[in-house]
């Protein structure tokens, strides 16, 4: 702030001076003394900005200080030179040379001004747009100085001062275009802007000259120098005060195009349009007072409207090059390359002829790319599409809509859908491993005016494939629309139901053998509409885990369970049965299931120990966010039952990373009992199995006295099923405590 406060004094001293000295008859030196000190103190302000800079902005503003630094000297050369003489004289070439030294390391500082990495196209752009401004310059320049002369003579210019005032002019071009065009994040670019009038100082100092004929000690490097002096100081404040902001800490990459984007021609500048039309006024004018134009102003004329032809020519084919790309961008899927869900529909929709369309999905994906990380899940997906792109043959679309979730539009309607299930199983080569990933597809048919429709009806077969379970496939019929719609109704009636507490748990127990003692029951929700009959779980549970509500239900469910079993804890104490609550896939998969769980067993006052949570083999396989649930609950201090063991995925593997007290043997199994070896084989390992890891073993779906014997005999110390108790109340329950249920010696 200090030295700019000093340039404007020399600024004001010259101004001063120069208005007054004629009437004061002031000696030639007086303007001489503030013209030199305003050139030091432009190098001392550009040697402030150098010191506060970094990188290619401190190498810049050290350029700019060797630049003001040889302007001092040839301004001190000519100072001494008039003082000598006594009056105004040429430039000693010692002068002329050191402008020339300014002018040219300002110009190399301006160059070597790093630039953002551009495509070709760009740099062709900037190469145009720096020939136009060049050459509007140049006839804009060139007619001012041929047709203003020097007062001292009244001749035309000498060619050194016409060199040194065009390499002035040029160097103005050049901060100007670097300034707009190139945006160079090294240098602050208001600082740059602030730079850039100062090249325009040497024709104003050609105009200068006439004016001050009749002052002899006046020269136009006096009168217009302590003007650079200010706008030295002002562009150095702007850069440090840049360079000490805390944005500045933080390094400053250069900015590269954008993808899909050109950035030269994002951000047009307006520079080159300016330099066109300033010079197409001048010429009209030159052409209204002459009647003509000179050779020399017509062939710049032409070139510059070449130029100009050749720049809007660029642009115009640039823009439909960006137009295709930005259209391509809109109509394909980024990470696998094929068609989006747009394109898709778009082509479906013109169609009228037979086609087909399938849908498929990748089962457990979202569980193995968290096991496998994005980047595997992502070359996954590509896998995947390559796959069904070699199975649907080269007349189909292939796309991916969403996700996990690709689509096949097939002419004819020969696309079968367990071909698409069936490409699937032999492996996919990721990233140098062998993956096998099961699909589940829904597919539909149809011609004319069936045929916008097909997507929506292949989806809706493959939400019914995946109600069946995982690889498998399901072709549109129209009772899935009838469904369809009975679910979402079915979906609108449970929430009301919810809303209106039309649910309600019994209990089934479970018995310890073979004195049948109830140690433990099983939850089991049931819905009574207040407007209608009982619905079977059976219905409502498949729609409440589709639409999500599933997870308020359950939530229900855990803090009915909770409330039931810590009011039998209280009358009952230690005799007081054990709850097992069912909890569904998508439930693990809810991050806030384990803290729901703490919060329900802390507002009843229950321990930890008197709740089972039961899950399936299915919900856990694939690991990941089910399985962190599963254990987070086990941290809780709640027990984790198995459901149906024995009929899911790698019940081995999964005692080992799951971690589970209590093993519930399928209904499957015990309906084998009391026949041959072979047939009793899997409940006997089961036994032996749970025994040794030291888990409960609890027999499922026991229905006569001879299984229940059985069971014992085999080693099973726990059983359920309706030999025992059918699903009763709570209040049932609480009266059939103390009470056994039916036992072997019965």
């Amino acid at each position: 702030m200090r030295v700019l406060i000093l340039a404007t004094a020399f600024f004001l001293i010259s101004t001063v001076l120069g208005l007054l000295a004629p009437q004061l008859g002031s000696p030639p030196w007086l303007l001489w003394p503030s013209t030199v000190g305003a050139a030091g103190t432009s190098m001392l302000a550009c040697a402030l900005a150098a010191g506060t800079g970094r990188g290619p902005a401190r190498d810049f503003w050290r350029r700019l200080t060797y630049a003001s630094g040889w302007l001092t000297a040839g301004t001190a050369a000519q100072a001494i030179d008039t003082l000598l003489a006594g009056h105004r004289v040429t430039m000693s070439p010692f002068a002329k040379a050191a402008f020339l030294a300014a002018v040219s390391v300002a110009v190399l500082a301006l160059v070597r001004l790093p630039r953002p990495l551009r495509t070709w196209r760009a740099n062709a752009a900037m190469l145009l747009d720096v020939a136009i401004v060049g050459v509007a310059a140049s006839l804009v320049v060139s007619h001012f100085l041929w047709t203003t002369s020097m007062p001292a003579a009244g001749a035309p210019p000498g060619a050194t001062m016409l060199i040194v005032v065009l390499a002035v002019a040029c160097a103005a071009v050049v901060a100007v275009i670097k300034a707009s065009i190139t945006r160079s994040p090294a240098v602050h670019r208001p600082a740059l802007w602030s730079l850039a009038p100062i090249g325009l100082l040497g024709p104003v100092a050609w105009a200068v000259a006439p004016l001050i004929t009749g002052v002899p000690f006046l020269s136009p490097t006096a009168v217009t120098l302590p003007s650079a002096a200010l706008f030295f100081a002002t562009a150095a404040l702007l850069q440090i005060r840049a360079n000490l902001s805390p944005a500045a800490a933080a390094p400053r990459p250069l900015p590269a195009d954008r993808p899909g984007h050109l950035g030269i021609w994002r951000n047009i500048s307006v520079v080159p349009y300016a330099a066109v039309a300033v010079t197409a006024v001048m010429l009209i004018g030159i052409t209204l007072r002459h009647g003509y134009l000179s050779a020399g102003m017509a062939g710049g004329s032409v070139a510059l409207t070449l130029l100009v032809m050749v720049r809007q020519y660029a642009a115009l084919a640039d823009n439909n090059l960006l137009l295709d790309r930005l259209d391509g961008q809109a109509n394909q899927d980024d990470l696998t390359g094929l068609p989006n869900r747009r394109f898709f529909t778009a082509t479906l929709g013109r169609r009228t002829e037979a086609t087909t369309v399938a849908v498929c999905d990748l089962d457990g994906f979202s569980a193995l790319n968290d096991r496998l990380g994005d980047e595997a899940g992502d070359a996954l997906l590509t896998a995947a599409g390559a796959r069904l792109a070699s199975v649907a043959g080269p007349d189909a679309v292939v796309a991916r809509l969403l996700g996990d979730e690709f689509g096949i539009l097939s002419p004819g309607l020969t696309l079968s859908p367990e071909s698409i299930v069936q490409a699937f199983r032999s492996p996919l080569r990721v990233d140098g491993h062998d993956l096998l990933v099961t699909v589940t597809a829904g597919v539909a048919s149809g011609a004319g005016a069936e045929v916008p429709d097909l997507l929506r009806r292949a989806e809706l077969a493959l939400q019914a494939a995946k109600l069946a379970g995982a690889n498998r496939f399901r072709a549109y019929s129209a009772e899935l629309d009838a469904t369809a719609q009975h679910h979402a109704e079915l979906a609108a009636a449970l929430r009301r139901g919810l809303d209106r507490g039309e649910f309600r748990l019994l209990y089934q127990p479970i018995v310890e053998l073979p004195t049948g003692a109830i140690t433990g029951v099983e939850a089991l929700v049931r819905w009574q509409p207040s407007d209608g009959p009982v619905v079977s779980p059976a219905e409502f549970i498949p729609v409440a885990e589709h639409s999500g509500l599933i997870i308020d239900l359950g939530a229900w469910i855990i803090d009915q369970a909770c409330a039931d079993a810590a009011d039998w804890q209280r009358r009952h104490g230690a005799a007081g049965p054990r709850v097992n609550v069912n909890v569904s896939a998508r439930q693990l998969l809810d991050p806030d299931l384990p803290g729901l769980v703490a919060d329900a067993l802390s507002r009843h006052g229950l321990a930890p120990d008197r709740i089972t949570i039961e899950i399936t083999e299915t919900a856990v396989f694939a690991g990941g966010v089910a399985l962190a649930t599963v254990r987070e609950l086990r941290e809780l201090g709640v027990g984790l039952a198995l459901d149906d063991f024995g009929t899911g995925h790698s019940s081995l593997t999964l005692l080992r990373t799951c971690p589970v007290t209590t093993l519930k043997v399928d209904k499957s199994f015990i309906d084998d009992l009391n026949g041959t070896a072979e047939q009793e084989a899997i409940a006997t390992s089961l036994s032996t199995i749970a025994a040794t890891l030291g888990l409960r073993a609890v027999a499922e779906g026991v229905e006569t006295r001879d299984q229940a014997d059985r069971l014992h005999t085999l080693g099973y110390r726990y059983a359920q099923g309706y030999y025992f108790a059918r699903p009763a109340p709570a209040s049932e329950i609480d009266a059939a405590l103390g009470v056994p249920a039916p036992s072997m010696a019965s």
